[in-house]
């Protein structure tokens, strides 16, 4: 065989001396002592010249001659002398080396595979708990005698029971049981409802033939019952009465009529409101509206009701969505959070249709002399631009999930300080311990540090009534240690775990929030969550599940402006169809008003709103 490539001898060289010491390997019988033979020596110094070989461009030998060639005897294997011992005993002590590196390597490897295999079966859990799993963190064991935070949080159909009767309308239902209503309590239920008076009598032939020597009424048994009317469709006819003077003179004179929602269109402020009541409030997208309209014979196309949709909010409706975007700022605390919405058309831009863009929601924490108000911002991005325009003029202090967008406007701006949310710190232990159940996270990183936190949130629940000086001392005093040793015990088992795992990034986050989950303790007007942010945002992820995604870049701007109307409209709990027909027929009467005091009359809570437009919503 001939080689006149040099990596090739080398190869070629390597494999038979391997191929030698692993057959003298396996026939060595004897000690180094031994004497050193003739045989031998040449044996020995043949494969020297080999190695010498491996850099020129020729050697002639094959595998099958330097088998030939090592077919020893036994006698001729024993005469090896120590020093031609050593040198093959120090070569396969290399090759040991060799193969002891390779196999660390391969054990390391496979180890890296089998955390490989951890960490995907762990998220495999923790997404099959996430899509088929409770929501709420209220599966989670109680923490030292302690419920969670979450349990009034139940969604409905957790808390069906198809068992249970329907109830009657004098009882009042309860997750677990049945409870009779108080007394009086149907006559608060149905207060403020309208109500019609019907009579059962009996004619006077039948009482005379009862009472033949006369009769007197007693007082009347009443009884009440809950009767619904179905849509009504009224067509309002105007008639526009004119005069003109008997002497014919020229002079005609139009009775007023008020403006017109919008021109030429048969569009009322009641039909427009309960559109945008449907859609914005009970979640209710345009074609089925459009299917109801057509059932009782009213043809309404999806593009004409989303035509007046927009317009509505881009005309009229924008003027209260501008004045409360001055009133949040009146705040010391907003939440913060955006969630993300597909828009199928964007005009006038250059972002790709059908894009992934964001609705951001900005809530205040309403104190002493504030209302709630809930403001939704559709941008075409997550950039921190967004924010940043929209909280320009704020000063205080920013509520958010650790998105870094924020932390980054607070580096820009002293007067703007960011607060984290201990809720998510604690949801992914939760999210854990519901994966991979109960008794088997007891005593677990992710169980002691779900503890931890919920009895740091439970103590400062507590404080709720107190002003927020007393917070501040109280969060100060008691729940400042905890803090500590919270993060303390956090840095020290992240040294203990691997870092990509879903324990390692839970504790990763707590670490990396620090500074913001710290603020709450210096300020007691600061929650220690962002709930305030993710019950506002809720609706609409809701809606955006029926409607998938949003038209065009327009109605998207829109829909900003009516959530935004909606949420803070419950938040003030007034009626949100009551209000919008309010709002959209006092506006188009005052767009040619220079002076636009007008507005703070219809904020929804003014006292005229307050009281044209009542919420007969109950807690129950």
């Amino acid at each position: 065989m001939l080689f006149k490539d040099s990596k090739k001898a080398s190869k070629a060289l390597y494999s038979t001396f391997f191929f030698f010491t692993s057959f003298y390997f396996c026939h060595l019988r004897i000690s180094f002592l031994r004497p050193f033979s003739h045989s031998h020596f040449y044996l020995f110094t043949f494969f020297i010249k080999c190695l010498f070989l491996a850099s020129s461009d020729i050697m002639f030998l094959s595998i099958q001659e330097v088998r030939n060639m090592i077919q020893l005897s036994d006698e001729q294997l024993n005469q090896l002398g120590k020093e031609a011992l050593v040198v093959i005993v120090s070569s396969l002590q290399d090759q040991l080396l060799a193969l002891q590196s390779q196999l660390d390597q391969a054990n390391a490897q496979l180890s890296d595979n089998n955390r490989q295999i951890e960490l995907l079966t762990e998220q495999i859990r923790i997404m099959n708990q996430r899509f088929f799993g409770r929501k709420s963190e209220a599966a989670v064991s109680e923490v030292d005698g302690q419920l969670s935070l979450f349990d009034s949080f139940n969604e409905a159909e957790y808390l069906k029971q198809d068992s249970l009767k329907e109830p009657e309308i004098t009882e009042v239902v309860i997750p677990s049981y049945h409870r009779k209503k108080a007394v009086g309590k149907r006559d608060a239920d149905l207060a403020g409802l309208p109500a019609r008076i019907i009579e059962h009598t009996l004619s006077e032939e039948e009482l005379a033939a009862r009472f033949p020597d006369g009769y007197k009424e007693l007082p009347e048994e009443i009884y009440k019952r809950l009767h619904i009317i179905p849509e009504t469709f009224i067509v309002d006819e105007h008639h526009v009465h004119v005069y003109a003077s008997r002497n014919n003179d020229g002079t005609i004179l139009k009775a007023p009529r008020p403006k017109d929602l919008f021109r030429n269109s048969i569009a009322t402020p009641a039909l427009v409101a309960s559109i945008i009541n449907g859609k914005y409030t009970n979640a209710l997208p345009l074609e089925r509206q459009a299917k109801a309209f057509k059932t009782n014979g009213i043809q309404l196309s999806t593009n004409t009701m989303a035509n007046w949709v927009i317009k509505s909010a881009d005309e009229y409706l924008s003027l209260i969505y501008d004045r409360l975007h001055e009133r949040i700022y009146d705040s010391k605390v907003i939440h913060a959070d955006e969630t993300p919405v597909k828009v199928m058309r964007i005009e006038h831009s250059k972002i790709k249709n059908g894009k992934k863009t964001y609705m951001w929601v900005y809530r205040n924490r309403p104190l002493r002399g504030t209302h709630p108000i809930v403001l939704f911002d559709w941008q075409p991005s997550r950039h921190s631009e967004h924010p940043r325009e929209f909280l320009k003029t704020f000063s205080g202090t920013v509520v958010t999930d650790g998105y870094q967008v924020y932390h980054k406007l607070a580096k820009e701006r002293r007067d703007l300080k960011i607060a984290g949310c201990w809720v998510h710190a604690r949801r992914p232990f939760a999210e854990f311990i519901k994966s991979v159940g109960q008794d088997t996270a007891k005593g677990s990183i992710a169980q002691e540090a779900y503890s931890m936190i919920t009895e740091i949130m439970h103590i400062d629940n507590t404080f709720d009534d107190l002003s927020a000086t007393d917070r501040k001392k109280q969060r100060q005093l008691i729940l400042s240690e905890k803090v500590d040793a919270y993060f303390a015990w956090a840095k020290q088992k992240y040294s203990q775990v691997t870092h990509n795992s879903t324990i390692g990034k839970a504790l990763a986050y707590s670490i990396n929030q620090e500074d913001y989950l710290r603020v709450f303790l210096s300020d007691g007007h600061v929650p220690m969550d962002n709930n305030y942010a993710e019950q506002a945002i809720r609706p609409f992820t809701i809606g955006r599940k029926n409607f998938v995604m949003i038209e065009s870049s327009n109605g998207a701007k829109a829909s900003a402006i009516l959530y935004s109307l909606v949420e803070t409209a419950k938040a003030n709990r007034i009626n949100t169809f009551e209000y919008f027909n309010l709002l959209l027929t006092e506006i188009p009467q005052h767009m040619d008003d220079r002076d636009l005091r007008f507005i703070d009359d219809l904020l929804p809570w003014s006292p005229r709103v307050q009281k044209e437009c009542p919420s007969r919503y109950k807690k129950s």
